[in-house]
């Protein structure tokens, strides 16, 4: 055998010299590790338990038919991942203290005044309560996201508003598809 062909057969002589590994009686072992995580966007700690004070209401006003100005409140979305972005946002307000009125839905009130508060989203419109409202996808990694909603005072549906302190707690929740 000359020199040339010697060098051409080499590669040859070394799969037959070595240990063939892929033909093992015993296998490949192979570990797969890995972390399973729920890195779901989070409602920041400041959104959660607000209190929404809504000050210089007008008995007089109120009761003649006429609604506060809504005060807009904030939730903030933050720690968004990669795996979130495009996800849709999905919120759902929930109560079950409502009254209807003309097929809309109003918070019922604790205290003397016996209003009733409306919730708006951002566009001032009143939101469907106890079901999903799409809010959009996620649009970023990380930074915070603002959602905003509003809330205004209106009078009770049979009778006149009084004098006195109101109160109203809601609960919301917040998914991502």
């Amino acid at each position: 055998m000359n020199k040339k062909s010697l060098l051409n057969w080499a590669p040859y002589l070394l799969l037959f010299a070595l240990p063939p590994l892929s033909y093992s009686e015993e296998g490949l072992d192979m570990t797969f590790s890995g972390e399973l995580v729920n890195t779901a966007c989070q409602v920041t700690a400041e959104s959660l338990n607000q209190k929404i004070k809504i000050y210089n209401l007008r008995l007089k006003t109120i009761n003649e038919g006429i609604p506060s100005a809504t005060k807009h409140f904030s939730i903030f979305i933050e720690k968004c991942s990669e795996t979130d972005l495009k996800k849709m946002i999905k919120l759902t307000w929930k109560s079950n203290q409502l009254t209807n009125i003309n097929g809309d839905s109003f918070l019922n009130t604790q205290g003397d005044s016996g209003i009733l508060l409306g919730v708006t989203n951002k566009e001032d419109a009143l939101i469907a309560w106890n079901q999903q409202i799409n809010l959009g996808s996620v649009p970023e990694v990380g930074n915070t996201q603002e959602l905003i909603f509003g809330v205004f005072v209106r009078k009770p549906k049979v009778g006149d508003a009084n004098i006195g302190d109101f109160l109203a707690s809601v609960t919301f929740t917040v998914e991502y598809e």
